[in-house]
C-alpha cells in the first residue's frame, strides 16, 4: 500500500473515530409522560388504562407506566416509575438490593449502540426494557413476565418540558 493511501486510511479512521465519540451517547434524562401503548392495556380486572393496578401498578414492573423520570451518568442510569426508583449501573453486571435476599431486586443494563437495555428481575418476575430516543419522544420496548403473564409491549413518551 503506499504511503498517501495509508494516510488517508487512517484520517479516515480517525474521522469517524471522532464523529462516533463525538454523538456520544444518547440523553434519556428527563421526566416523560406516557403517549401510546401498543397493544393497549385492557380494561378490568386487574388492569384499567393506561396502566395497571395491583401490586405492579406503579413499581419497575409497571405493564405501561404513566410516567418515568430518568437521570443518567456516565456509569449509571436511574428509572424512577411512582415512588419507586431503581439504579442501573453500565457495566452490564447484576446488582442485587438487598444483597443476598432471595426476593432481592436484580438489575443490569448496557448499551447496544444508541438503544439502552435495562434487565430486572425480582423473585419469580422479570423484563427487560429497551430504550430509545429521538429528539422529544422515547421509545419503550418492554418485554415482562410477571405472575405467570408474559407481554410485550411498545410505549411512546413525550419529553415533559
Amino acid at each position: 500500500m503506499t504511503q498517501p493511501r495509508m494516510v488517508l486510511l487512517v484520517g479516515c479512521a480517525l474521522a469517524v473515530s471522532t464523529t462516533v465519540s463525538a454523538q456520544g451517547t444518547p440523553r434519556l434524562a428527563g421526566t416523560w409522560k406516557l403517549a401510546t401503548t401498543n397493544p393497549p392495556i385492557a380494561a378490568g380486572r386487574g388492569g384499567g388504562a393506561p396502566g395497571p393496578g395491583g401490586p405492579y401498578g406503579a413499581t419497575t414492573f409497571a405493564a405501561a407506566p404513566e410516567s418515568l423520570v430518568i437521570t443518567q451518568s456516565a456509569n449509571d442510569v436511574t428509572l424512577q416509575i411512582g415512588a419507586t426508583k431503581e439504579v442501573f449501573t453500565l457495566d452490564d453486571k447484576t446488582t442485587e438490593v438487598p444483597v443476598g435476599d432471595v426476593n432481592a431486586l436484580k438489575t443490569r443494563a448496557h448499551w447496544e449502540g444508541a438503544k439502552l437495555h435495562l434487565h430486572f428481575k425480582q423473585a419469580m418476575n422479570f423484563g427487560r426494557d429497551v430504550l430509545s430516543v429521538n429528539g422529544d419522544t422515547l421509545t419503550m420496548l418492554r418485554d415482562l413476565e410477571t405472575g405467570g403473564q408474559s407481554t410485550t409491549r411498545t410505549m411512546t413518551y413525550t419529553k415533559v418540558q
